[in-house]
């Protein structure tokens, strides 16, 4: 359509749909087509696949970093290549506003950004070292959207301009078209509590911390866990299950593309045990399936989990028994169970939709795109986090 306004979404991920992509897909698809025209550039085949037959130019490449944790560190020739392929993209299809999902893909689509002239939002959804704050050149962007102010903290440190940086958080869908009977698909007794986790099946997600603290509690009732989710800490989990005699408690349902389902389909309540959280999307999506929620004091999650109003906190520095007491005290109090979800609902409802995440940004592109010289960044931005690693 003419009269709209180009952007360019550039992915660099993994080959699978989870967090990032995800949050990508629905702003994709709930973008205002009748004000802006998006077209993706990745390199991550999953991502591409889920947009072949559908009306969206998409490409897919090898995104090679110089510095970066794969090797060759140092192909500057495929990185030069890049450089000129983005010139050649936006040239092309007359991009008027790029979107760089991820940190990486700043490294070379700033400097093509900066040559054509056209601005450039990038969106971090997680943490990075100053390392990478560095190789990567963040601070070359002349914007950044990040999911929560936990993530915007290192860069505002390095001097990154708060004028420049925004917060936005993630959104989640509000559809609920089914539910899963989770009791009768899992034989779990109907007078039993059931909780539920969702995520990668990673160190870093502390599935085994949910598991020890569900051991800790089992005496004082019949409790199950419901995981929901793949990765490579599944034979490490199912055999901590075993040891811990929680074989007929906890439940491995593996990767599901309906969570959603699964999360109103008879739950009673959901528990992070993760490490680290830039966000936690899905603590929104359990606010949105009406579930009490318990999790860490980490990352983002305590700009919108506030203990004892929109769910219960549990310390980082003594998990397991801090979880477990929060299970107790949810367990043994059903007007809390309910106070917890409804607040939690109304906050994620109102302002952790995919239709609040999308209007905010939506509200920035239209902003960026009529500031002048929205692209022009100083090269010394860029040695920002070089020169707060010298000076520390």
């Amino acid at each position: 359509m003419k009269n709209t306004k180009r952007i360019l979404y550039v992915h660099y991920g993994d080959n699978w749909i989870r967090g990032s992509e995800v949050c990508l897909i629905n702003l994709i698809d709930s973008l205002n087509k009748e004000r802006y025209t998006p077209f993706l550039w990745t390199n991550c085949p999953a991502l591409l696949h889920h947009y072949e037959g559908q009306n969206l130019t998409s490409e897919l490449s090898a995104f090679p970093l110089i510095g970066g944790w794969q090797s060759p560190r140092f192909d500057t020739v495929s990185w030069c290549h890049l450089v000129k392929q983005a010139i050649h993209y936006i040239k092309s299809y007359g991009i008027d506003l790029i979107h760089v999902n991820s940190g990486a893909p700043c490294q070379w689509m700033c400097l093509a950004a900066r040559i054509c002239r056209v601005p450039l939002v990038t969106q971090l959804h997680s943490h990075y070292q100053l390392r990478d704050r560095f190789t990567l050149g963040l601070h070359m962007s002349p914007h950044i959207v990040c999911v929560s102010d936990a993530i915007s903290k290192e860069l505002l440190s390095d001097g990154y301009p708060k004028s420049k940086l925004s917060v936005i958080p993630n959104g989640v869908s509000m559809n609920f078209n089914q539910y899963i009977n989770v009791r009768q698909t899992l034989n779990i007794p109907e007078n039993a509590f059931v909780f539920a986790t969702v995520g990668s099946l990673i160190i870093r997600k502390g599935v085994d911390l949910i598991i020890q603290a569900l051991q800790h509690i089992s005496p004082a009732g019949d409790f199950h866990l419901v995981i929901i989710g793949e990765g490579e800490e599944r034979k490490n989990l199912e055999t901590l299950v075993l040891k811990l005699n929680l074989a007929d408690k906890v439940h491995f349902v593996g990767e599901q593309h309906n969570v959603s389902n699964w999360l109103v389909g008879g739950v009673d309540a959901f528990v992070s045990g993760a490490r680290e959280e830039a966000f936690g999307l899905v603590l929104a999506e359990a606010g949105l399936a009406k579930l009490p929620v318990i999790a860490p004091r980490v990352g983002g999650i305590p700009e919108f989990i506030k203990n004892d109003v929109t769910g219960l906190l549990y310390s980082p520095k003594n998990p397991i028994i801090d979880m477990a007491s929060c299970m107790l005290a949810l367990i043994s109090n059903t007007s809390l169970q309910s106070r917890l979800a409804e607040n939690l609902y109304q906050l994620a409802s109102t302002h952790l939709t995919i239709q609040a995440n999308t209007h905010a940004l939506e509200a920035l592109y239209a902003r960026i795109t009529h500031e002048p010289s929205s692209h022009c960044v100083p090269i010394a931005h860029g040695l920002k986090p070089l020169l707060r690693w010298t000076f520390k």
